[in-house]
């Protein structure tokens, strides 16, 4: 990333604003992985912090019970939305049965604490070595269904614990930006953000205008507020908006249910809090935002990562031998890979060969129809600065994920349950002359129109209403309640989360592993000549591109072990190898080694995503 990719302020100030904000870090180590993070973003240093300069947080050892008293019997998922408190006691009764190992992250601004384990299954490797999965639920604040979804993967890789891969280490965040999770679970969601006080809009005012119930009818929708030079008009089916074109009338702005608070002129622009943690990261950042956009940050928002919850999500990352951090979140239904802006679009472009290759995995463990992985940016449909996707792919280098389990595709009329079936009712405009002259309707609001009357016979949308603002300003109410568009009705959640599990299963599954091959073993007397090399055998390479370019110590490499009075005569004992694709193969090593008949040698293979192999060799 370009330095002139980051607005808002020349790139020295920010350099330095950056690492000003790192020195308020309570430790050394956290101070100078922060920094190192902020400006590799920036482009002004190439080389990511290695994982050992990073302070990982605290992992406590699983709950030991007397050796006579039997384990806890662990809970199951089951398919209904769960409130913060009800999160924590699942994640705690996994633990409390000596399932999984708890970790702590801090509070959030709100002082609600972070639930998060890990487990694997049993080995010789220890957790925190092993390459990880992170598994983020609901990190953009707002995705109920996916914090969901890491409860039910989560629920069903612990039943198999056993067979779970031995090389690799599970973590799960399923509450991952609690305080906003909260409020959209109590129906009152602010766009993901956190609780932290903003003056938005720059009058010296904390939180004065959030969003109201204004027609009292215990939700707060969406609003459409006439103006004449607004963005757009209503559609061909007029319960959606489309892009207005010239002579467009009435034109409308979109904002969410509420007055003018304040008397700005203005709708909801200074609401409760705060930050959406998944839009908090370095790369790609902007401090600009729209009224229209509230995933973007806030005006006068604190600088990337200075959030202590998404910092220390990201020394984890930094921490670990990461492998993949999954995103469950979003309502798009597909698996989309970095690319929030197209600066990073481009860039994870280099690796779409390896997020086509998982988009497949998906496609085989879910029954989606998704054969590639789009950019994030073009399954959502807009640009998303900052994006801790772009972030994770640029820094850290791990594969990096959003999973949408609800969409529009994900339920037939044949999964829905207690719903009657109605036809869609914009399938035939032609029956209302008056539509004719009006836009048509996205095709993404097509799909979510075919899925609201096919599947759910029209339960979930509010029908736009007009609403008394008592200051002359003609508004609409309406739109889709809490738990339809945004997040899957309860009784859609295990279509929502069908084939998940098995889909990070198959990840792990396919994790790189490097295997060891001897070539040849030729004894004359006490020289003994040895050929070797190491192969992949898993099904995903064992780097991506910002690995090869700023990692180098990621690489596979390879080192063999003489045993005492050995010595080597011509040859190498250790050569790094460069990454290996999927079933490739490593060029070959030789070495002349004077040894006595009956000795050992060990040949030793590692890289940052696999566990260690080992092979003896007894010539």
């Amino acid at each position: 990333m370009r330095y002139s990719e980051v607005q808002g302020f020349p790139v020295r100030a920010k350099v330095a604003t950056l690492v000003m904000a790192a020195a308020r870090h309570s430790s050394f180590r956290g101070r100078s992985a922060y920094a190192a993070a902020c400006v590799a973003a920036l482009g002004l240093l190439v080389v990511a912090p290695r994982a050992q300069d990073v302070a990982p947080p605290a992992v406590l050892p699983p709950t030991v019970a007397p050796e006579s008293a039997p384990a806890p019997t662990a809970p199951r998922w089951d398919p209904r939305y769960h409130a913060a408190d009800e999160v924590r006691a699942l994640v705690q009764a996994w633990i409390d049965a000596r399932l999984a190992e708890a970790i702590t992250l801090p509070a959030t601004r709100g002082g609600l604490a972070v639930p998060a384990l890990q487990f694997g299954a049993e080995g010789p490797i220890a957790l925190a070595e092993r390459p990880a999965i992170l598994l983020l639920g609901g990190f953009d604040g707002q995705s109920l269904t996916g914090s969901e979804t890491v409860l039910a993967i989560t629920s069903e890789l612990l039943g198999k614990r056993a067979s779970l891969p031995k090389g690799v280490t599970f973590i799960a965040v399923p509450w991952a930006s609690p305080d906003a999770l909260s409020d959209a679970f109590e129906g009152r969601s602010n766009g993901g953000r956190d609780h932290l006080p903003l003056d938005e809009d720059g009058d010296l005012a904390v939180d004065e205008d959030p969003p109201d119930d204004v027609d009292k009818d215990g939700l707060v929708l969406d609003m459409i507020v006439e103006d004449p030079s607004g963005p757009y008009a209503r559609a061909v089916d007029p319960r959606f908006l489309s892009p207005a074109r010239s002579g467009d009338r009435p034109r409308y702005r979109l904002v969410r249910e509420g007055r003018d608070d304040d008397g700005d002129g203005r709708f909801n622009e200074d609401p409760i809090g705060g930050v959406a943690l998944d839009v908090s990261f370095p790369v790609g950042w902007s401090a600009e935002t729209a009224e229209s956009d509230s995933a973007r940050p806030a005006r006068n928002a604190p600088l990337p990562l200075d959030d202590p919850l998404s910092r220390a999500i990201a020394d984890l990352v930094l921490s670990r031998p990461t492998l993949a951090v999954l995103l469950f979140q979003g309502n798009h239904g597909e698996l989309a890979r970095p690319g929030g802006i197209a600066a990073t679009a481009e860039s994870a472009r280099a690796d779409a060969a390896v997020f086509d290759e998982l988009a497949r995995m998906f496609a085989a463990a879910t029954g989606r129809p998704v054969q590639t992985a789009r950019a994030v940016r073009e399954v959502r449909g807009t640009d998303r600065r900052g994006t801790a996707l772009d972030w994770i792919h640029a820094v850290p280098g791990a594969l990096a994920l959003e999973i949408a389990a609800w969409g529009p595709e994900v339920e037939r009329a044949s999964d829905a349950r207690d719903v009657g079936a109605a036809p869609a009712r914009f399938e035939n405009p032609e029956s209302n002359s008056k539509a004719l002259s009006a836009p048509s309707v996205t095709a993404v609001d097509r799909a979510w129109a075919r899925w609201l009357d096919n599947t759910r016979g029209g339960i979930g949308f509010v029908d736009w209403h007009p609403v008394d603002l008592s200051d002359g300003t003609r508004a609409l109410v309406g739109g889709w309640e809490p738990f339809s568009r945004l997040n899957a009705p309860a009784a859609s959640l295990p279509a929502a989360t069908a084939g998940m599990a098995a889909f990070v299963l198959k990840l792990a599954q396919g994790a790189p592993r490097l295997v060891i091959e001897t070539l040849e073993e030729k004894r004359d007397g006490d020289v003994l000549t040895l050929r070797w090399r190491v192969s992949n055998a898993g099904l995903l390479p064992t780097g991506i591109s910002t690995l090869a370019q700023g990692r180098p110590d990621h690489a596979p490499r390879t080192e063999l072990s003489l045993p005492p009075g050995a010595r080597l005569l011509w040859g190498e004992t250790s050569a790094v190898l460069g990454d290996l694709a999927p079933g490739s193969a490593s060029r070959e090593l030789t070495s002349v080694v004077l040894t006595p008949k009956g000795s050992v040698l060990g040949l030793r293979a590692t890289s940052g995503w696999t566990a260690p192999s080992v092979l003896e060799v007894k010539p």
